[in-house]
């Protein structure tokens, strides 16, 4: 599987978007910008530098989601570890909860607020 980039996900039509991640490019777009929020807001002091952006942890979170894949496969997609992979997802998922744009999670997390 190709890593989905910020140049391939460019080109993506709404189409592409119902394929890849089983959402539409408004919903993406939403929770993108949910994430980026919450980002700012947890990091207000110091922006940590990470090896995987906010939009791969997004990307990453929806293809788990919606292909069903293993982590390990998809750590090994974005050469970084399974944990981190793991921790990635779990944020993503509780960040969109927290904003009511999933309903449900797939790795037991729980609405916070």
């Amino acid at each position: 599987m190709r890593k989905i980039t910020v140049e391939r996900l460019a080109e993506f039509t709404e189409r592409d978007y119902q394929l890849a991640f089983g959402i539409s490019k408004d919903e993406f777009d939403q929770m993108l910008a949910a994430l980026e929020e919450a980002y700012a807001r947890e990091h207000k002091r110091k922006p940590r530098f990470t090896k995987i952006t906010i939009k791969d942890k997004l990307i990453l979170t929806l293809i788990y989601r919606h292909e069903y894949r293993s982590m390990d496969s998809v750590a090994n997609e974005y050469e970084v570890s399974r944990d981190t992979i793991a921790d990635n997802v779990h944020w993503v998922e509780q960040t969109l909860l927290n904003a009511d744009l999933l309903e449900t999670s797939v790795t037991c997390v729980y609405k916070t607020n």
